[in-house]
């Protein structure tokens, strides 16, 4: 175990109620993903059709947010110190806000319907206003002696930044906000990507790599530096972006793209010095997540070089879907059977083992189908083929399916093991 594990503060958890309603509720979107692409495969050939903006939210904001958000009420009390008040009525109050805005956002985006998208902003608006005052609560009366709470705190504030940029751009398609459109659309990936869900994803991965998997820690220079380096890079770029300065938001793009194959090579590397004999399937979801983030990256530079529209279409698959999906089930995998294991022996129960929770099979499968839903997107994006994008969209919806039924599978587990 990490020294990182041994600093975790199981004592102020939240209700298992509070991240669970967050959980089992994203794979939903997921599905209604895959469900879409079905119906209108013809969605990967463009990534600017209102169908392909609605299918990139569907898994960006339904699927990824939903389970960040439900992630962050877990990890800020139990890893940062961080105690958010009131975190189980506030959890719901936000829940309901955050799924009826983003059913709301996708419906605005895939008909081009201006009123659902006004809606989608004033949900979505409040819902996370709530949440970011609530997570500054916490973290900033939070230590810092560790990398993740400072690491968190900066996530917190890219996923702020993001999402105001995100709330901009649905007001400019709704109400023709005089803004410059395609300026606001580039920060607005620039720090969702990487400000928000990478920054997240770096934070946790100090903690739950070397934890979950059985790695050595992250070399303490690359905790210590990486999200400072990111944040700061990203403020230059957005700057030199906004400027037009386009010599200058080269130049910090390269460093920022840089600084993501630096994170994904680390933790490939640590994975290689795990003490586990055989990978997991949270350890297999991860490095096909990293190796997806690094060909993503390549597309990226690709896209900046050709005017090919697959390019930039296969970097959005390979980051998103690739990279952050990946990782996201992976984790899911390990927290929720753990959560339900430590609920039940914080009230005095002989819970079951983890792994009777969830055994590794039925978690190894779907991650299966996930890696075949993701090759059948890169293939279809790549050929044009309607064919390939319609069975792209039966994977990615049983891919979702599948791990909704795994989740609910761990609940059922723990409710079982409840004394009548």
């Amino acid at each position: 175990m990490s020294a990182h594990a041994n600093a975790l503060s199981y004592d102020a958890a939240p209700a298992f109620s509070t991240p669970l309603r967050f959980f089992l509720t994203a794979p939903l979107f997921g599905v209604a993903a895959g469900l879409l692409l079905l119906i209108a495969p013809e969605l990967l050939a463009s990534r600017w059709t209102p169908g392909a903006l609605a299918l990139t939210h569907l898994i960006a904001v339904g699927f990824v947010l939903s389970i960040m958000v439900g992630a962050l009420f877990q990890i800020m009390p139990v890893v940062a110190g961080a105690a958010v008040p009131r975190s189980g009525p506030l959890a719901a109050l936000i829940h309901a806000g955050l799924t009826a805005g983003v059913a709301s956002l996708c419906i605005g985006l895939g008909v081009g319907a201006p009123d659902f998208l006004v809606a989608a902003a004033a949900l979505l608006g409040i819902s996370f206003a709530l949440f970011l005052c609530a997570a500054a609560w916490g973290l900033w009366r939070a230590p810092i002696a560790q990398a993740t709470p400072r690491d968190l705190r900066l996530a917190v504030a890219g996923l702020g930044v993001a999402l105001m940029l995100g709330l901009t751009l649905a007001m400019v398609l709704a109400r023709g906000l005089p803004v410059p459109l395609v300026t606001v659309l580039k920060l607005h990936i620039g720090w969702a990507w990487l400000g928000g869900v990478g920054m997240m994803l770096a934070a946790t991965s100090w903690v739950v790599v070397p934890m979950f998997q059985i790695t050595p820690n992250y070399p303490a220079r690359l905790t210590r530096s990486w999200a400072l380096a990111t944040f700061a890079m990203l403020a230059l770029w957005s700057g030199a972006v906004a400027a037009e300065w386009s010599g200058a938001a080269l130049l910090f793009g390269a460093l920022l793209v840089a600084l993501a194959v630096v994170f994904a090579a680390a933790t490939l590397r640590l994975q290689q010095h795990s003490r586990r004999s055989n990978p997991d399937s949270t350890t297999r979801a991860f490095q096909l997540g990293m190796t997806s983030l690094l060909a993503g990256v390549a597309c990226t530079v690709a896209a900046h070089y050709s005017e090919h529209e697959a390019w930039p279409i296969l970097a959005g698959i390979l980051v998103l879907h690739g990279g952050f999906v990946s990782v996201i089930q992976g984790m899911l995998y390990k927290i929720v059977p753990f959560l339900a294991w430590l609920h039940l022996t914080q009230e005095g129960i002989r819970a079951p083992n983890v792994k009777k929770l969830l055994p590794d099979t039925p978690a190894r499968r779907q991650l299966l189908v996930h890696a075949a839903a993701l090759a059948a997107l890169v293939a279809a994006a790549a050929s044009g083929s309607a064919d390939l994008g319609r069975l792209a969209g039966v994977l990615v919806g049983l891919e979702f399916g599948w791990l909704l039924a795994n989740l609910v599978r761990v609940v059922r587990a723990y409710r079982g093991a409840l004394p009548a």
